[in-house]
């Protein structure tokens, strides 16, 4: 991407994610998280904005796949020894990272100029997930009344063929006058 000078360093920055993490064992949730990808030397760095937490790779999604590993360490850490909610919430309110943040939101600006902002391609991702399952619901419930109607109709037919119809015989009164 670019150069942005971060804490008066100079930072060669790749790439900017996002981290939504579920946390099924605690009674709360955790924000979006967001990360930064930086180039160095011989490695990427990835830095979560929040916690402050780093993870280098030989590339950059594997800094950013140690970055997520690290987190999820990070936050049951917190949940198990730590103070929990609280922690974390302490920690991502610290302004240590604000120099960071001013470049995520830059990136995040200049992506959004051409719509290709992580925020927008996160919530299309979902509602075309969402629009999917709706869809396969529709169909399934379409599917499930047109297969009732059909075994209604014919349940209804079997009924009526179980007259059998063994002879029809007709005269005209005119006929037989």
């Amino acid at each position: 991407m670019a150069f942005y000078d971060v804490d008066g360093e100079k930072r060669d920055i790749v790439g900017i994610g996002k981290m939504m993490i579920d946390t099924k064992s605690v009674s709360w949730n955790i924000p979006h998280l967001h990360f930064l990808v930086s180039r160095n030397s011989s490695y990427f760095e990835a830095t979560c904005l929040e916690f402050g937490l780093i993870s280098t790779g030989n590339t950059q999604e594997e800094s950013a796949e140690h970055l997520i590993e690290h987190t999820i360490y990070h936050i049951g850490a917190v949940i198990n020894n730590g103070r929990g909610f609280e922690e974390l919430k302490e920690v991502a309110l610290n302004e240590f990272m604000n120099g960071y943040w001013g470049a995520y939101r830059h990136i995040e600006f200049c992506l959004a100029e051409t719509k290709q902002d992580l925020s927008h391609e996160i919530e299309s991702r979902i509602t075309r997930a969402l629009q999917e399952l709706f869809d396969k619901k529709v169909k399934e419930i379409i599917t499930s009344m047109v297969k009732t109607a059909a075994d209604e109709a014919i349940r209804e037919y079997e009924k009526m063929s179980a007259f059998k119809i063994n002879s029809v015989r007709y005269r005209s009164l005119e006929a037989a006058a």
